[in-house]
């Protein structure tokens, strides 16, 4: 199956989101237990350029970030992006023309190196995952890598708000933004329907659905239990700490997304907030 050629950027369907990403967490807790890395990741849904999964964001200042997701085709990918960052002594552009560049305007201006590499099973991909961490991080050795529980919560959520949502199966937006579900992912439907999941602090994720013949508002707390304590270590506030370097993404929520290709090609409008630079 390929991908609209008339858009770069994809979202996926609930019915996809619930059912991929506890997928792709499920392996990475497996890989994890075998990997000597002594910290703790947070995962990110994100949808950017024909991918759809997690992003890895470690517990430390990164150049190099490491997405694990499905391509249109069904097939698991792991794609690592780079950004140069130059000598810390060198001079850095700062003006342009008598115009002042913006944090993120500079930050367009290094260089972006970024591969992909396709595998035959999400195990292998989970296990190539661990061992670009190890290249990346050795000093973190002697303790077991911990994923944090923000993602098992989210996909607690996208499955109460599938039940709800079934007969439209709207398409959902992840940008991979910090407190993105404080922010609120939206939804769209096929025949214009709109929606938001949303999380409020301290525990609550709320959703609103907005049909022509029906209007839905729910909200549900989140749900501790032992498992928190254990390989995932949920925390209440689901709080998502922005640690990419300052040129990892710009926070522009503006363009259009099209749907995500992997099982779906029909087309949805929505907000964005993804970086814009080339691969």
């Amino acid at each position: 199956m390929k991908k609209p050629a008339t858009s770069r950027f994809f979202c996926p369907r609930l019915s996809e989101a619930t059912r991929l990403l506890p997928l792709i967490r499920s392996h990475l807790v497996a890989a994890a237990s075998e990997c000597p890395l002594g910290t703790e990741l947070d995962l990110v849904p994100i949808a950017e350029d024909g991918l759809f999964g997690y992003e890895l964001v470690p517990d430390g200042e990164a150049h190099t970030y490491l997405i694990i997701a499905c391509d249109a085709q069904g097939k698991p990918v792991l794609r690592r992006t780079s950004y140069s960052i130059g000598s810390p002594d060198a001079l850095q552009l700062v003006a342009v023309n008598g115009h002042v560049l913006s944090r993120s305007e500079r930050a367009a201006r290094y260089t972006i190196q970024r591969r992909d590499s396709a595998f035959t099973d999400w195990h292998a991909a989970a296990e190539a995952v661990c061992g670009q961490l190890c290249m990346l991080f050795p000093e973190w050795t002697g303790q077991t890598l911990v994923l944090r529980g923000n993602a098992r919560h989210l996909e607690e959520a996208l499955c109460i708000a599938h039940s709800h949502l079934d007969r439209w199966d709207p398409f959902i937006q992840f940008f991979g933004l910090p407190n993105e579900a404080q922010l609120g992912f939206g939804l769209t439907g096929s025949s214009g329907e709109q929606g938001e999941l949303r999380f409020q602090l301290p525990n609550i994720w709320t959703l609103h659905w907005n049909a022509r013949t029906e209007v839905i508002d729910e909200s549900w707390p989140i749900v501790m239990d032992d498992s928190d304590t254990r390989t995932d270590r949920a925390r209440s506030d689901l709080h998502f700490p922005d640690r990419r370097i300052n040129r990892r993404r710009a926070a522009n929520r503006g363009g259009a997304p099209g749907p995500w290709s992997g099982m779906d090609k029909r087309r949805t409008r929505g907000r964005r907030a993804m970086d814009h630079h080339d691969s």
